[in-house]
This record gives structure tokens, sequence and C-alpha cells, in this order.
């Protein structure tokens, strides 16, 4: 089995590699913006890291025999609950959210409702590469 060094780093890189994505993809399609520029920010590596060893790969466990779209909702809130506690805790410490999300499907700026089928999907790939990372 791949250490939990190596499989933080990879939940890192998958995470932070699917923001800089979705964030590109959305401004070409939202704004027609040609230059596919995405973001991210740094504060969102620990959160990959320590929620994807220490809260993800428990829930892939513990939902080993359940149907995907189960699996799929599950990981779509865990995750929600992660991103609201993690932007609170941030905002407490800074003043500031760092992703403040605006409009009115959010939770406090700190949640964007209509993130849900992505969050969801984020963790069906993750639980994929984790099955992977494991099987070494």
């Amino acid at each position: 089995m791949v250490s939990p060094g190596i499989r933080a780093l990879a939940y890192v890189v998958l995470g932070v590699t699917g923001e800089v994505i979705y964030t590109a993809l959305k401004a070409l399609i939202q704004k027609h913006d040609l230059r596919l520029q995405g973001y991210t920010q740094l504060w969102v590596m620990p959160f990959y890291a320590l929620g994807g060893v220490f809260i993800f790969e428990k829930l892939v466990l513990l939902m080993g025999g359940w149907n995907i779209a189960l699996r799929f909702l599950v990981y779509a809130l865990v995750i929600f609950g992660i991103e609201y506690l993690a932007g609170f805790t941030a905002k407490q410490i800074t003043g500031k959210c760092p992703w403040e999300y605006q409009g009115k499907r959010n939770l406090h700026g700190y949640i964007n409702l209509p993130h849900l089928p992505f969050w969801g999907a984020v963790g069906l790939i993750f639980e994929f590469v984790h099955r992977w990372l494991i099987s070494f």
C-alpha cells in the first residue's frame, strides 16, 4: 500500500488540478474567455490532503457495498461539510474565507449549492484513485 503521505499528495494534485480545470472551463462557458485561465488557492492544499487521508478514506471503507448514487450523495454532502467548516475556520483565523461564494445559492458564502454534482463526482473519482493507490 502507498504511504499516507503519498496518498495525501495525490489528493492535493487531483483536487488542485480539478479546481484549475473547473474554473478555466467555467470562465470559457460564462465569459467566453478563450485564455482558459483557471485558478485555486493554496489554502485548499491541506484540506485536500488531510480530508482525503483522514475523512475520505474512512468513508470509502464505510460505504464499500453501497450503490453508486448513495455514495455520490454522501461524498457531496461530506465535502460540503468540510468546505463549510474550512471556510468558516479560515474566516475566523484570517478574517476572510478564501473562496467566499456570491449569489443566492450559497450558504454563508462557504458552500455553493450548485456545486453538489461536481463534489459528488469528485468523491467518486477520489474513490477510484484511492482504490488504485491501495492496490500497490
